[in-house]
């Protein structure tokens, strides 16, 4: 059996225990349960992340799932098998990344600050990614959004460009095992979090 991680969902600072699962439908009109992420359209890309042992709602309500294991389909591709079944480990999660972007801008994933003032690399392992944009043609600003595995005790951050109207331009977080923690850059430095 593989492991069972709990799931979070971030965006902008915000985290949320679990994921959306949504009916997602294939070119057959068949709806399978799955995590989106990205925009349809020109410019952009969906991320699908099929979620099996999940039944969906009538009216295709969306349903969170919580806990999950890391799986594969036939075709080799990474799907999560809804989980509930076990023991949690706390080694990593599952993180749902619904990443923003300013007005006209774009975002970036990376891990924690090296000491010449860039970014180490995003440490995460990524299951599926999507884009999404601004404008008809996705010209105005895009970002990508991804579904990731996470290891505990690292930091990694979300960065946002173009037009925050106040809003922070970057989060820190870090999973430490029992809860994951955010902070802005300037509450990273006030209270030396993490």
């Amino acid at each position: 059996m593989n492991p069972e991680y709990k799931v979070f969902t971030v965006k902008g600072g915000i985290i949320e225990e679990g994921a959306e699962v949504v009916p997602f439908e294939l070119t057959n009109g068949t709806a399978i349960p799955a995590i989106v992420v990205g925009e349809s359209g020109r410019g952009r890309k969906q991320g699908v992340l099929p979620v099996s042992g999940v039944t969906l709602a009538n009216g295709g309500e969306p349903v969170r799932v919580m806990t999950a294991e890391i799986g594969q389909s036939r075709g080799g591709r990474p799907k999560l098998v809804a989980g509930g079944h076990g023991a949690i480990d706390t080694s990593a999660i599952i993180l749902v990344l619904r990443t923003p972007i300013g007005f006209r801008g774009s975002n970036k994933h990376t891990g924690d600050s090296d000491e010449s003032g860039g970014y180490l690399p995003f440490p995460g392992q990524i299951l599926v990614e999507g884009v999404i944009a601004q404008g008809a043609a996705g010209a105005m600003g895009s970002g990508k959004q991804y579904v990731a595995i996470l290891p505990q005790g690292v930091v990694f951050r979300t960065g946002y460009s173009g037009r925050l109207y106040g809003a922070p331009s970057s989060h820190f977080y870090k999973w430490d095992g029992e809860q994951l923690l955010v902070a802005t850059l300037g509450e990273r430095e006030l209270a030396d979090l993490f």
